[in-house]
């Protein structure tokens, strides 16, 4: 059947890119959806949210089923309620860890029975350098993208023995849609602290992504792509 992935979050940025790339790369490839949403051409399209536990083990289950099996898994899902910690509001806070970190763990537990059954998988999770530095007015964002590294750190542990990998990728700034609501004065301080001096591409991610998904080697790990920050 040759090799399978499955890109959660791939409607747009990041998610779109690595979706694409990894099809371009010989994968047959699905990507998740919400309802109205479309992933690229050639991807096979999932529905899924990722704030229901459902919707989520029932959208792994019909990726694997479809593709004939499941080699890599990336989640790429993810969304911020930028505020003040002060100014936050319970649902800022259980929103953004359900989409960026419980419904990620949800679907790696999901992609657990298919790569099981084949004794290997790779899993991807997508982070952030913010988890590293910290940003005003992302406490949820940033509690949220760390708990998927210590996360992927003893998942890593816990399933070596079946030759099933997780890892992290944490890009730094990159012009996404997410890049684009950043204020411009924000966002001239954040290219300043930059060394190369600009944002990163999607796509220049989605290699790091891709890079990673596909080294036998290399497990629990979290890798950088930050322009040299």
């Amino acid at each position: 059947m040759g090799r399978t992935a499955l890109v959660i979050g791939a409607t747009r940025g990041i998610g779109a890119a690595t979706a694409r790339g990894l099809l371009s790369t010989g994968y047959r490839t699905a990507g998740t959806h919400r309802a109205g949403g479309t992933v690229p051409e050639g991807v096979l399209p999932v529905e899924m949210d990722v704030r229901d536990g459902e919707s989520i083990a029932s959208g792994v289950k019909a990726a694997a089923a479809e593709l004939g099996g499941l080699d890599v898994l990336v989640v790429a899902a993810g969304i911020t309620r930028d505020k003040l910690l002060m100014r936050m509001g319970e649902e800022d806070l259980t929103e953004v860890m359900q989409v960026n970190a419980i419904g990620p763990m949800l679907a790696c537990k999901a992609a657990l029975a298919p790569m099981m059954r084949q004794r290997r998988g790779s899993i991807v999770l997508v982070s952030s350098m913010s988890v590293k530095y910290g940003v005003v007015g992302q406490c949820n964002y940033t509690a949220s993208k760390g708990a998927l590294e210590a996360f992927a750190r003893s998942m890593a542990r816990e399933y070596a023995a079946r030759n099933i990998r997780v890892n992290v990728v944490a890009p730094g700034a990159t012009d996404t849609d997410m890049m684009a609501d950043v204020a411009e004065e924000a966002r001239m301080a954040m290219l300043e602290g930059i060394p190369l001096g600009r944002l990163a591409t999607a796509e220049e991610i989605a290699s790091a992504i891709i890079h990673t998904a596909e080294n036998t080697y290399m497990s629990g790990a979290t890798v950088q792509v930050s322009g040299g920050i």
